[in-house]
């Protein structure tokens, strides 16, 4: 990102060589986990979906912006939040509601829903929100070279892993367990390298940050599930919203940060809302388990 006190000057050398690698992985092992049987009856309600989808597009940067006005925070720490709350849905909140023994593929189906609005979405989201919310008069989005990105290490790598699902079923099962561990790992060693690279940034804004990012994941817990509500869904379903909401492409987000934007701070703050937000909805997803009933009706969301 162009803009004057926005970049830190620190090299970034070794996260922009191995972090793409990582995230393409990491979202590959996202596609395997897919079964397309697991999709149909979630598609069948279109109109639910869309209104999902637009919602978590409109809503989530227009809260970021709130919290950026309202707090104040440092125009690094400011830019990340913007650029997340940007990004598509996670895979993460595919993993806390299958922990809190949620439908699963109806937040599988938003995540990809998500992800490929994202390819629009993101780059004209950013034009608009950044200028407005830090106060830069002349600033640039590469609208194009965004848009590639994220069909290069989003869409792609999805794809690819549905398609290696499709091609050897028996195999994935077998070993998704294994898949699943090697998920995370990848993950783990996502954040140590944006956390080693960017220690000092990451330091600085520890305190704002953890304000920031608590704050925005409570703003969107409520506004998914009160979306959820909206559209009469129950219990269950507002659950799924609520998390969908919350949980962000932060590997997305630290791609276009250290690549197309070259701000490496953004990528810090990304790490740390991932550190910082995990164990939240990991703790809540948790004990929604615990007090939910064991077994979804079957048909409901």
């Amino acid at each position: 990102m162009a803009g004057k006190g926005l970049h830190d000057g620190t090299s970034a050398v070794s996260l922009e060589s191995f972090v793409p690698a990582i995230v393409f992985l990491l979202m590959t092992i996202v596609g395997a986990e897919i079964a397309p049987g697991q999709l149909a009856a979630v598609l069948r309600t279109p109109r639910m979906l869309l209104a999902a989808t637009l919602a978590q597009a409109v809503l989530l940067p227009i809260l970021a912006v709130l919290i950026v006005w309202l707090l104040h925070p440092p125009a690094a720490l400011a830019g990340g939040l913007l650029l997340v709350a940007s990004s598509p849905g996670g895979a993460l909140s595919n993993y806390y509601c299958s922990l809190a023994r949620l439908n699963v593929p109806l937040s599988v189906t938003l995540t990809l829903l998500s992800s490929t609005l994202a390819l629009v979405a993101m780059p004209l989201l950013l034009v608009v929100i950044v200028p407005a919310a830090l106060g830069v008069a002349a600033f640039r989005v590469p609208v194009g070279e965004i848009a590639f990105l994220i069909l290069l290490f989003l869409l792609f790598p999805v794809g690819l892993g549905m398609a290696l699902r499709r091609l050897w079923p028996l195999l994935i099962e077998r070993y998704a367990r294994a898949i699943r561990i090697t998920g995370m790992g990848l993950l783990i060693a996502f954040l140590a390298l944006v956390m080693v690279d960017q220690k000092e940034a990451a330091y600085a804004m520890l305190y704002d940050a953890g304000l920031v990012i608590v704050g925005f994941t409570a703003l969107t817990l409520l506004a998914g599930w009160q979306t959820a509500r909206l559209l009469s869904l129950p219990r269950g379903g507002r659950a799924v919203f609520a998390v969908e909401f919350s949980v962000r492409n932060v590997g997305i987000a630290a791609v276009l940060a250290l690549t197309t934007l070259q701000q490496p701070g953004f990528a810090a703050f990304g790490a740390l809302f991932l550190v910082i937000q995990f164990p939240l909805l990991a703790l809540a997803s948790f004990l929604t388990r615990k007090t939910g009933p064991a077994r979804r009706p079957r048909g409901r969301y």
